[in-house]
């Protein structure tokens, strides 16, 4: 579970978790056939051994638990912040140690018998004795749960460590210099390499570290081993970090590609070296070079899948979200149907190219129909994933976003639109919530009047659930409890405007009276005099009375204030907020940036029928890392504006404004050039920027 605390959940970031969850599966699903590997040391090993899939399961090795543990710091910051230290306690006793100690009782029976079977088929009957091994303090196999071992003693040294920072730091300077040095690590192409660096002094000093094996496996013993500890140290105290940067995560999501690159460069050079040097007694140059390539392919992997996500996974998608629900339970429990399912097929005469695929796909088809079955809807999908489902509800058809469950009121789920040629709307996945402001952005054309007229039955989707109230838009009872103030609206020009409002109230059980409906709107002084005589914006301010009249619980307002002076508009954006206060939800649509950033709880961006990005207001700022400077000086415009970092510049006599991508660096220079420089000041990027950015990407 991974809500933010204004309710929104990271969809990305649930997806990147998902991923490494399920790489996992994948990556046990390859061992049987790494050629070279000892006998006994997996539960099978296949008579079809495969160079691909040994490289393809050292790259994943090297970067799924990292990029798990990564992300499990950023929630964990997020569940600390919404709960408080004995609540987030609470929280991960139900959802890692209850699992963990459960997890054990029930598993490791079960791999025992496949392990036993396993060698039993790989010796013909006749395991030879193993050699007696050194038992370390604390020896207790945890098999492949350790990582829920692993992540409660991280969880207790990120929590002190946090507590000491906070006694110590209570100005938040040092605080404000990590924020700030979180985003520089990303950002700076040298990033993952300096991460990687403590894990890489550890690796290097150890004298039984075998290269090819990654991060030792803690799976054997109850005490913490220092290469786990400081490498997903390293991983949780990181994610943790980037959830209070303000910055981070924009970075990730526009450094993907530069990540990208920097992982398979560092993966290249560790697999050359594999393939080059001998499995023991490797020249110690080399041994550096492969170590430092190794730690800093795990960090930019991570950096690299966790942007592609931001950039391209933000929005809701329910076939993403039930997988991600069910990653959890199908890591726990598929060691053992793994292990078998190799046994099964150890021997049989076929390609590595067919077993594989069959082995993975038979797992996971057996594990999620069991979740179905099983989890989901049952008080283990509630210890899980903190929710149980009702079994009726199809995971593709019922998106999380019932009413009875968390106050959505509309939604569209997977809803397609196709107009003649043209996608108005494209599997888009959007909800609005009780009692919250919705802004739905995006240029014109980008489907935004079409998800409004989905919602209000005037149209149906090609594809997709469109729900409202709890029903359809279709059901004459769910669209008695709306309101609607749209762009092109026809009203009888003759009748008077407390006529209209009284005609529009008849059609309520319990509306407003016309007088009620006259004062919220602000238009008393219209009452008695005839639509079709007022100006634009008196018109707009009678179809807001309109809208409201009827006292409804969902209430859509495309480009409200169009046509009103400040004044009216103003007294508009007041009316909302009251009606936001007494539980009314909104959707509204607006061209006037500012307008969304005073008013919505949550902005959704359209751009060619698609949701590009959605979140709080500072969400969409974050999503830009672009500064407003001002300052006066006597530097020239066009001078500062060649610096690096600067966007843009203007100048208002000797006042400069500046926008800037590194606005540090910027400040720094003028403050060198100009000894006189004053009135200096320094803000965020407004919600016009986020915009453009998106909408730009999206073109």
């Amino acid at each position: 579970m991974s809500p933010q605390p204004n309710g929104e959940r990271l969809h990305a970031l649930d997806a990147v978790r998902s991923f490494a969850l399920l790489l996992g599966v994948a990556f046990h699903a390859m061992l049987s056939f790494i050629p070279g590997l000892p006998p006994g040391l997996w539960a099978m090993t296949d008579n079809s051994p495969s160079a691909f899939l040994g490289d393809a399961s050292f790259v994943a090795h090297s970067f799924r638990m990292t990029l798990f543990f990564f992300i499990a710091g950023f929630f964990a910051r997020l569940l600390h912040q919404r709960l408080g230290t004995k609540g987030f306690w609470a929280n991960r006793g139900k959802r890692i140690a209850i699992p963990l100690v459960a997890g054990w009782v029930l598993l490791f029976p079960a791999i025992a018998f496949v392990w036993h079977l396993g060698l039993q088929k790989v010796f013909n009957g006749a395991p030879p004795a193993m050699p007696e091994m050194h038992k370390q303090p604390g020896a207790f196999p945890l098999t492949h749960l350790w990582f829920l071992y692993q992540l409660l003693w991280l969880y207790a040294g990120a929590l002190l460590a946090r507590s000491v920072l906070v006694r110590f730091d209570t100005g938040q300077v040092l605080r404000g210099l990590v924020d700030r040095a979180v985003a520089g690590a990303i950002r700076w192409p040298a990033g993952a390499l300096l991460l990687g660096l403590p894990l890489a002094s550890v690796l290097l000093s150890t004298p039984t570290w075998f290269p090819w094996s990654g991060i030792p496996t803690p799976d054997q013993s109850l005490i913490p081993q220092l290469p786990a500890t400081v490498g997903y140290g390293v991983a949780v105290v990181f994610g943790w970090l980037v959830q209070r940067a303000p910055d981070a995560l924009a970075a990730l999501r526009s450094r993907w590609g530069l990540h990208a690159m920097l992982a398979i460069a560092s993966s290249a050079v560790c697999l050359y070296v594999m393939k080059t040097q001998p499995p023991f007694g490797m020249p110690e140059n080399t041994k550096l070079m492969f170590t430092l390539a190794f730690v800093a392919s795990s960090w930019a992997w991570s950096f690299a899948i966790t942007g592609v996500a931001l950039r391209y996974l933000s929005g809701h998608n329910a076939a993403i979200r039930y997988v991600a629900d069910a990653s959890y339970w199908i890591y726990l429990v598929h060691l053992p149907v793994v292990a078998a399912l190799q046994v099964w097929v150890g021997h049989w005469p076929l390609h590595w190219a067919v077993k594989f695929p069959f082995i993975v796909t038979v797992t996971l088809a057996l594990l999620l129909l069991s979740y179905q079955v099983l989890v989901r809807p049952t008080p283990i999908g509630r210890l899980l994933n903190g929710k149980a489902y009702p079994r009726r509800r199809s995971p593709v058809e019922a998106p999380p976003s019932q009413p009875a469950d968390n106050g959505t009121v509309a939604s569209l789920c997977g809803v397609s639109k196709r107009y003649r040629n043209l996608d108005a709307l494209r599997r888009v996945d959007l909800d609005l919530k009780r009692g919250e402001l919705l802004a739905l952005l995006g240029p014109n054309g980008a489907g935004k009047s079409t998800a409004i007229s989905l919602w209000l039955g005037l149209n149906e989707a090609d594809a997709g659930v469109v729900r409202l109230l709890g029903g359809t838009p279709q059901d004459i009872a769910q669209r008695k409890g709306l309101g609607v103030m749209l762009q092109d609206v026809e009203l009888p020009k003759d009748l008077k405007v407390h006529e209209l409002i009284a005609l529009s109230a008849s059609y309520y059980e319990q509306p407003m009276t016309v007088k009620e409906a006259l004062e919220r709107a602000g238009i008393v002084a219209l009452a008695e005099r005839s639509y079709g005589k007022l100006s634009g914006g008196q018109k707009r301010q009678v179809q807001f009375a309109i809208a409201i009249c009827g006292r409804p619980q969902v209430l859509f307002l495309d480009e409200p204030t169009v046509g009103l002076d400040i004044q009216a508009r103003e007294a508009l954006w007041q009316n909302i907020r009251a009606l936001l206060r007494e539980g009314c939800s909104v959707l509204l649509t607006t061209h006037y940036l500012e307008e969304a950033e005073a008013l919505a709880t949550r902005v959704a961006v359209l751009a060619k029928g698609r949701v590009i990005a959605s979140g709080s207001v500072d969400e969409m700022r974050a999503l830009v890392s672009r500064r407003h400077v001002r300052c006066e000086t006597t530097l020239p415009a066009v001078e500062v504006r060649h610096w690096p970092g600067v966007v843009d510049v203007s100048c208002n006599h000797d006042q400069l404004a500046i926008v800037a991508t590194d606005a540090e660096g910027v400040v720094r220079r003028l403050l060198a050039a100009d000894p006189n420089l004053s009135r200096l000041e320094v803000r965020q990027a407004g919600l016009n920027d986020a915009f453009n950015t998106l909408t730009q990407e999206a073109a």
